[in-house]
């Protein structure tokens, strides 16, 4: 799959005029979006909890994980972040793709809406 960026906005519950816009890649092979702790930090949004995390080569980082706002093409959710390290990129993942209703579009370059799947939890 190609790679593009997408613009995210990002806020704290209690303050959306506040909102910071960044310009991330999306990575749909990330579970969890990764925003750095600084930037979150500025916005006044803390910590809920640590989430272990295993890399390629297989060792295992405990990262804080921060409830937050996000807002894309008119659309916005409450959503679950990883409060990344200095160092660490941030990224646009799979957990606030699917919570926009959206999905990545490597040919457009771009997320676009979509229709999301319903399994097991319809009546035929």
């Amino acid at each position: 799959m190609g790679t593009f960026k997408a613009k995210l906005r990002v806020w704290k519950e209690d303050h959306p005029e506040k909102a910071q816009e960044l310009d991330l890649m999306v990575d749909t092979g990330a579970s969890f979006s990764w925003i750095s702790k600084s930037r979150l930090q500025g916005l006044g949004i803390t910590a809920a909890y640590q989430m272990p995390f295993r890399t390629i080569d297989g060792r295992v980082l405990e990262r804080d994980m921060a409830v937050v706002y996000i807002a894309s093409d008119g659309r916005s959710v409450p959503d679950l972040v990883v409060m990344a390290e200095e160092g660490e990129s941030e990224v646009i993942g799979a957990h606030s793709i699917e919570g926009l209703g959206m999905a990545a579009d490597p040919v457009q370059g771009k997320l676009v809406p979509t229709v999301m799947l319903a399994l097991g939890s319809t009546k035929l």
